[in-house]
């Protein structure tokens, strides 16, 4: 019998987190095998507010509250409000397709059988932009949705003005409309006055963020795989150094430990092809870390936890002992047969993976082990530099100087 995720759709927040968990599995080589997601989500949000590693193209933010905004009470009614959302995302995936757009289409290839509809995707980071101003998920919205009207709510305007509009209550009076016929066919391509809202809601709402100062830049990423290759910390404000540099080092030590668990799979299998090439990509990471041994010397790692504290990471106790030993044993090798072969560290990892999946951990465990395929979070944590945030820089970038 096939294993199914079901939750009811009355918490925003539930929901996000259970499809970020099958999300996950589709993408094995960056699930959190380790139980570090906490602190690489907390950092990622620091950098990157209003992202997640789902969403693709930045006009997304536009298109749906231009979605939302067309509906009314009556499209409220509990018979036809999901079918309803579901329809005019529909219409919205066929209008990219047909104006030509592929790569980054949500639903490109499942169509109407698509599972996670852009607006899910999108909504978290639309109320943390501020374009939403609705603190609630899109079930919420329903029964707001079904009140407007009645004067049940008053909104202000950034500079205080009352707002009448019963449909700007629920989102940003100053959000651009849509193009004519946007519905019909249209692309991912901003159109200037588009990109400079986006831009100035980036700042509003975080303005001190590594994303806010990306922006202001108008540097393109390139090629660049991490954030700290496209622009290097000492270029930076003194605070957004401090917090990228933390963000590296954290990146880059823990990403033996990512490897290191993949050996011990390797071998537990007796796959020798599999086991050499961890081993050679840790002989890799080992001569990486080396080339940046005098600035991982001095981390200032007390200071690192407390930044993340201030970040609300809700870090566990488990998770900070593991981490620090890690770093702790590491900071000890001479070389990386050093780590390899340090029984303390197999503990480490076999204790840790033990504590987060109990009976389905697979190391010591045949049939689990089975379920491996080869490569299990083995990525190195970029923060959603690759995704979706380079991508987001090209959009917005690209469009400067355009007219409409």
């Amino acid at each position: 019998m096939p294993s199914t995720f079901a939750w009811l759709d009355y918490s925003d927040r539930d929901r996000k987190r259970a499809m970020d968990i099958v999300d996950l599995f589709r993408e094995e080589d960056t699930r959190d095998e380790l139980g570090i997601g906490v602190i690489r989500d907390a950092i990622a949000d620091r950098l990157f507010p209003g992202t997640s590693t789902i969403q693709t193209r930045v006009r997304y933010f536009l298109f749906i509250p231009w979605l939302f905004r067309g509906l009314n009470a009556r499209d409220a009614a509990p018979d036809r409000f999901a079918q309803r959302i579901r329809q005019q995302q529909d219409r919205l995936r066929e209008s990219l397709v047909k104006g030509g757009q592929e790569l980054g289409v949500i639903g490109f290839r499942a169509g109407r059988e698509v599972q996670r509809l852009p607006s899910s995707v999108y909504w978290h980071g639309l109320r943390r932009l501020g374009i939403l101003r609705f603190n609630g998920s899109e079930y919420e919205y329903r029964n707001e949705l079904s009140h407007q009207g009645a004067g049940v709510v008053t909104l202000t305007t950034d500079d205080g003005e009352p707002v009448d509009d019963s449909e700007k209550r629920l989102w940003d009076p100053r959000l651009p409309d849509p193009p004519d016929a946007w519905l019909d066919a249209t692309t991912f391509e901003l159109a200037a006055e588009e990109a400079d809202y986006l831009e100035h809601r980036v700042n509003m709402s975080a303005g001190d963020s590594l994303l806010a100062h990306l922006i202001d830049l108008g540097m393109a990423p390139g090629e660049s795989t991490f954030a700290w290759e496209h622009l290097a910390p000492e270029r930076l404000p003194a605070p957004l150094d401090e917090e990228l540099t933390h963000a590296r080092n954290f990146s880059e030590s823990m990403h033996g430990a990512f490897l290191l668990y993949n050996l011990m799979l390797a071998e537990e299998k007796r796959g020798e092809d599999r086991v050499k090439s961890y081993e050679n990509a840790m002989a890799k990471w080992w001569e990486r870390r080396n080339a940046r041994s005098a600035e991982l010397t001095v981390w200032d790692r007390p200071r690192f936890w407390a930044l993340l504290a201030t970040w609300n990471a809700r870090v566990t106790a488990g998770s900070h002992t593991f981490v620090e030993s890690w770093l702790e044993s590491i900071g000890r090798a001479r070389r990386v047969e050093d780590v390899i072969g340090d029984r303390g560290l197999d503990d480490l990892i076999r204790n840790r993976e033990r504590v987060l999946k109990g009976p389905r951990a697979r190391l010591g465990n045949p049939r689990a082990l089975n379920s491996w395929n080869g490569a299990s979070g083995t990525a190195q944590l970029d923060y959603r530099w690759n995704r979706p945030v380079a991508g987001m820089l090209r959009d917005l970038i690209g469009s400067r100087g355009k007219k409409s």
